[in-house]
């Protein structure tokens, strides 16, 4: 057997094995260093097999665009296969979810929503106007409502707060996009309670970090052009798509940072090649921009010196002192950029933010997790997290960087950043800054790994069919995940929608009520069945709206006697209080029941029972076509003794 055959056999055997233990869980500990305990860990979770499908499919449309892209990622088709990669990208990330919630639209928008998924988008909204909290951002830091943001910079909360208020401005766009928001958090009183803003920059937020990760292609596509041949930039850049971090973790923050990354390794890149010190400046600006974002980017400048200092190295130092000395300072000018400015216009000094933002990181996960235990597991989620196809390549490419250090050989630019990224893996493990979920948190430099990993992987697999193959490994191991862990996890409260009416009204009423709002939706009271005993009246009203209101609007029911005195009376939400017409389908009839306890001795005369709907934040009743706030929908009579 060849050692290329012997090589593709190994590959496919150790990724099958990988994908069996974490369908499996044989090896519970791949999860993290103690499952189940009260350390941190991946859960174990296999989906049910009604939610397979759609993840699958999409894997295999990125399986067949990425075999495509493999064929024409050197030629002239070349700008169509990236299109058809982001494309591919984008829905990949969308049908991975649905593995998580077969409403796929409700699990992007609770992923944003929830602090413990997310933890930005809340405390964004609930901050002062951005001239009074900007200034006091430190102290306000351990105040906020998810654990998130108490460690971050203002980069993400700005970012979600300036949306809210440029959609405010934009009040037509903001009906437009807030529909899918109010939809998938139809119970929601926090988002209720907001204007159509918000719930429009919720929907906003679901889908920009999609983008960004689909994005990640471009950068990863021109940097692999500067330091690859022609022939492996395909596989470079359908691995760096393909790294099931990106995939997974949507919509979220860090996925960002992935196309971050490769833009300022690239903008240093081409500095150092060019010595350009406009290069190096955007480098830096690129580099203050991902650091005011997350604290966590600032590891990348330990790897951009270790890689220049290689680099120069490498080349025989060609520039002098000076002129190096010039070059850093450059980048140094472009990385404190925004930081100086937020410092300059609100008071806030760069080295607060830190001081803050370490502490709550120390108390809220290094001071709760064994420092000795993630030293051994931050590696392993490292493996899975990005692929072990890609971390194979990354690892034999590293080998053969040391032997030709031992051999006194010059090593190439792509070696220097094999050994810059084998210095920041360790320096960041050693550290203890990141005790878990390095699976997630590490993404900022995972694309990088795609180059060195294909240097190798394509001297030890040069046919076409053995990249397609590496590939959909790299994808198995990701449709794996989706199916059998929880990466994400959207802890939110959620409505359950009712099963249909079984039954239909007994008596027609057909009144419709009318918000008092824009797009105003129509609800209406089609009919009602009633039973009548000595202590209650059982009664069940059946809705229909044209499509989902804008409020939770309040049902009542009044039992009222000749002098409009309430009897009886019951109020709530549609369904027991757990369905209101925000949460109401143009193709759906609501059944709501209620019981009414009557009052012993009911005096005698005439009694009506009305219904209506109302807006608990205001009072404000809806009106009927006739202008009616209520409608009467059943009448009865209690007879004086002398008739009895």
């Amino acid at each position: 057997m060849t050692r290329e055959r012997w090589f593709t056999l190994t590959l496919t055997a150790v990724t099958l094995l990988l994908v069996g233990l974490i369908w499996t869980d044989w090896l519970p500990w791949l999860r993290g260093p103690a499952p189940e305990t009260a350390e941190w860990y991946w859960p174990h979770q296999i989906r049910p097999t009604t939610r397979w499908l759609i993840p699958a499919m999409a894997t295999l449309l990125m399986l067949g665009i990425s075999a495509w892209w493999l064929q024409v990622g050197h030629g002239r088709h070349a700008k169509w296969g990236l299109l058809a990669l982001i494309g591919g990208s984008f829905l990949l990330q969308i049908g991975l979810m649905g593995a998580d919630n077969a409403n796929i639209r409700d699990e992007m928008i609770n992923r944003v929503y929830s602090n413990q998924a997310s933890g930005f988008f809340q405390p964004a909204v609930e901050l002062p106007p951005l001239p009074e909290s900007l200034p006091q951002y430190p102290q306000l830091m351990p105040n906020f409502s998810a654990e998130h943001a108490r460690t971050h910079p203002p980069g993400l909360l700005i970012a979600n707060r300036l949306t809210v208020e440029g959609l405010r401005r934009a009040p037509a766009l903001a009906e437009w996009l807030a529909p899918p928001a109010r939809a998938a958090r139809c119970i929601d009183l926090w988002l209720l309670e907001r204007d159509t803003a918000v719930a429009a920059a919720l929907t906003v937020w679901a889908i920009i970090p999609l983008l960004a990760a689909a994005l990640t292609i471009l950068p990863a596509y021109i940097l692999s052009k500067e330091m690859l041949p022609d022939t492996a930039v395909p596989l470079a850049v359908a691995l760096s798509a393909t790294i099931p971090a990106l995939l997974l973790f949507a919509p979220k923050a860090v996925q960002f940072y992935a196309p971050l990354g490769l833009l300022i390794f690239l903008a240093f890149y081409l500095g150092l090649k060019r010595w350009s010190w406009g290069w190096f400046f955007l480098a830096g600006l690129l580099y203050s921009l991902a650091t005011f974002l997350n604290l966590g980017n600032t590891a990348l400048a330990g790897l951009l010196v270790v890689f220049a200092l290689l680099f120069l190295w490498s080349g025989g130092w060609p520039v002098g002192w000076r002129k190096l000395l010039s070059g850093g300072l450059i980048f140094a000018l472009g990385a404190i950029t925004l930081w100086l400015a937020y410092w300059l216009v609100w008071g806030v000094p760069i080295w607060e933010i830190y001081r803050v933002g370490l502490n709550q990181h120390y108390e809220l996960v290094t001071l709760k997790r064994n420092y000795s235990w993630w030293i051994i597991s931050n590696p392993v989620d490292l493996l899975i997290f990005a692929g072990l196809p890609l971390m194979i390549g990354f690892a034999g490419n590293t080998l053969l960087a040391i032997r030709k250090i031992v051999k006194k050989s010059p090593i190439s630019n792509l070696q220097s950043l094999t050994f810059s990224l084998i210095i920041l893996i360790f320096i960041l493990d050693l550290s203890g800054s990141a005790r878990g979920e390095v699976g997630r948190l590490w993404l900022f430099f995972m694309p990088l790994l795609a180059l060195p990993a294909t240097q190798f992987l394509k001297k030890r697999q040069p046919r076409y069919w053995q990249s397609v193959l590496i590939i959909g490994l790299q994808l198995l191991i990701t449709l794996s995940l989706a199916l059998a862990w929880q990466p994400v996890r959207a802890v939110t409260v959620n409505g359950v929608r009712p099963s249909p009416p079984t039954i239909a009204p007994d008596t027609a009423v057909n009144v419709t009520f009318h918000e008092n709002q824009p797009n105003a939706a129509q609800i209406t009271l089609t009919g009602y069945s009633l039973a009548q005993s000595d202590e209650a009246l059982d009664f069940t009203l059946f809705w229909q709206a044209d499509k989902g209101a804008a409020r939770p609007y309040t049902v009542f029911t009044q039992l009222l006697n000749e002098q409009n005195e309430i009897i009886a009376q019951q109020d709530n939400w549609p369904v027991n209080g757990q369905w209101p017409p925000t949460c109401w389908r143009s193709d759906e009839t609501i059944a709501d029941s209620y019981r009414l306890l009557l009052p012993l001795n009911l005096p005698p005369g005439r009694y009506r029972l009305v219904a209506g709907l109302y807006d608990a934040a205001t009072g404000e009743r809806l009106l009927t076509d006739a202008g009616l706030d209520g409608v009467v929908i059943w009448e009865t009579a209690v007879p004086g003794n002398d008739n009895e």
